[in-house]
């Protein structure tokens, strides 16, 4: 066809000082020295406004609640003492003063004593808490950043397109493709009638092999896993019949949207695809474990089999269900870790003073962070809507399947890299 169909491609980048990507991130706060004589503060905040009042933040007044609560725990004064009080005034005076005003939520690592003070704004709310301990708790950081998965949403009709490139829930590129006018129609009926058809169905198909070329480039160069198509039957017949099959084992859902639907509008309908599709990915990682233990050592489960594996260097991917918690301890100058309360004799032949009491979970995901693994964190409650009934006053809340699975593990699994044989050799 002599007439191209395209009129214009542009690229939006979304400008913004909220954190977009977090590996980075999680690998230097993983790498951070342990503080023994003085605790790291792991603050996160659900900063959302209350009301109409942007001023006014839900984790705000939180805050000073779980400050309170944390500086009792170092009275008298002392090292540790002074070192959360200095983090908490600091944190304060950066929630007041400097912190982004479009930020939903926000973590923030801090230890006076090491002179770290790390935070990091997000464009999603998370959970208000407080956690103590003598590394950082990553958690909540890993959260966002495997729970909302990069997506991408392509909005077209026979005219535009519209490819938004998707992460935890704001867009951070917008790729936009104009299409020039139908050609032009001189007479009705007859031949005149059926060459203008046939004009326009070669403009829908070449106007979809453009659409799908620039798709295909920007899920590439942005390692989306996911693609959503939006649009009438027409066109996204013509996508599917043009995009090469890389994408297509990436498109997950069809909907039916105007190609002019608002941020707002491509979030709340494609939001219940993504959720639904981590969902299901979640209960194939359960089961990609439970597989794996059972497969001559390919796998491991429950808290003392995967901490001995992440010492070692074996995970590949971590998967704990979110409210798994157990007590742990550790000597940062081998390092050695237990699980259970520090022991009163020291396993190694070293100083009981310097056992130190953890919370397993948040060192099992910095352990995994560091180690270069994945992390899945399995989300064990059920969305309200999705419950078969409410439950009565006297019995837990629904779990998910996923998470029910994980139970019978211990809460807690891995897929190995790599096994060891009885003289702690490798083995692929």
């Amino acid at each position: 066809m002599a007439t191209d169909p395209v009129k214009r491609i542009r690229a939006f980048e979304r400008e913004t000082d909220l954190a977009l990507s977090l590996s980075a991130t999680l690998q230097q706060l993983a790498a951070l020295p342990p503080s023994v004589e003085a605790p790291y503060l792991t603050v996160s905040l659900d900063w959302r406004p209350m009301g109409n009042d942007p001023g006014q933040r839900l984790g705000r007044q939180a805050l000073d609640r779980l400050a309170e609560a944390t500086i009792a725990r170092y009275w008298p004064r002392g090292t540790a003492f002074d070192s959360v009080s200095a983090d908490l005034e600091r944190i304060k005076t950066y929630l007041d003063d400097e912190l982004d005003p479009a930020t939903q939520g926000v973590v923030i690592v801090a230890c006076a004593h090491q002179g770290v003070f790390e935070p990091v704004p997000l464009d999603l709310p998370i959970e208000t808490g407080i956690a103590v301990g003598p590394t950082p708790s990553l958690r909540q950081l890993v959260h966002a950043a495997e729970d909302y998965p990069p997506y991408a949403v392509l909005v077209a009709d026979q005219r535009n397109a519209i490819l938004w490139l998707i992460e935890r829930r704001t867009w951070g590129r917008v790729i936009e493709v104009k299409g020039s006018d139908y050609p032009r129609k001189q007479q009705q009926g007859g031949w005149s009638q059926r060459r203008f058809q046939s004009r326009a169905d070669e403009r829908v198909d070449a106007f979809a092999r453009t659409v799908a070329a620039q798709t295909q480039r920007a899920l590439d160069e942005e390692a989306v896993g996911d693609l959503i198509v939006a649009g009438d039957e027409i066109i996204t017949s013509a996508l599917d019949a043009s995009f090469h099959p890389s994408v297509k084992e990436r498109l997950i859902g069809t909907l039916r949207l105007a190609v002019d639907a608002s941020e707002a509008d491509v979030l709340a309908a494609t939001e219940p695809l993504i959720e639904r599709r981590e969902r299901e990915q979640e209960l194939v990682a359960v089961e990609t474990v439970r597989d794996a233990v059972g497969a001559g050592g390919r796998g491991a489960a429950g808290a003392e089999a995967v901490l001995t594996a992440l010492q070692a260097g074996q995970v590949m991917t971590l998967v704990m269900n979110d409210d798994f918690s157990q007590p742990g301890w550790v000597d940062f100058t081998f390092p050695l870790y237990g699980v259970g309360e520090p022991p009163a004799e020291h396993p190694a032949g070293g100083a009981v003073a310097n056992l130190v009491a953890i919370s397993l979970e948040d060192e099992l995901v910095r352990l995994a962070v560091q180690t270069g693994a994945e992390v899945d964190l399995i989300r064990t409650g059920v969305p309200a809507g999705e419950a078969d009934a409410i439950p009565a006053a006297d019995t837990p809340p629904p779990r998910t399947e996923a998470a029910r699975a994980l139970d019978e593990l211990g809460g807690v699994g891995a897929v190995l890299r790599f096994t060891m044989n009885a003289d702690a050799s490798r083995s692929g």
